[in-house]
């Protein structure tokens, strides 16, 4: 005894809600692999915001580094052995700080939120205390701390320090 295939309209209408089913299928899998791109992206952009923070305060770092070679007066305008704190563009700041200070605290492109600067000169790389007895020709070590809070989501408080040795 041989099975006769089933007619062909009956054959069509047993597989006619498996297409459908495999359709729905594909539409949840497809539906589940978008919510994890959508996931990755929400991870991912905060960190990268977070890393464009640190970046400009490199060059916030190099700006200061040129600033001290070009006008070391500024650090006898500091002082010796101080910390001087800033949290905006403050006309209590050395001349030659001020414009850069605009930049960390008002430029927005460039702008760290809730930033804070700290400056501070101490001894040198010879152990020797700040001397700025002669202006023109300080001999100092000088500490950039940068501080601010991440961007949205970035991690909470960050901060950046820079060693610099003027004079030597």
């Amino acid at each position: 005894m041989t099975l006769q295939p089933p007619p062909p309209a009956r054959a069509a209408a047993n597989q006619a809600g498996m297409s459908l089913i495999s359709v729905l299928v594909a539409i949840v899998i497809f539906g589940l692999g978008m919510l994890s791109i959508a996931s990755l992206y929400s991870l991912a952009v905060p960190a990268q915001t977070a890393n464009q923070e640190a970046l400009d305060t490199a060059a916030f770092g190099n700006q200061f580094w040129a600033i001290l070679q070009a006008s070391p007066q500024v650090v006898p305008q500091l002082g010796a052995g101080v910390t001087q704190s800033y949290t905006s563009a403050s006309a209590s700041a050395p001349a030659a700080l001020q414009p850069w200070l605009a930049n960390i605290f008002s430029t927005p492109s460039m702008m760290l939120p809730g930033a804070k600067v700290t400056i501070t000169t101490g001894a040198g790389a010879d152990g020797n205390p700040c001397d700025v007895s002669n202006p023109n020709a300080p001999l100092c070590g000088v500490t950039l701390t940068i501080a601010w809070a991440a961007g949205k989501g970035g991690g909470g408080a960050r901060s950046q320090t820079y060693q610099y040795q003027v004079g030597f």
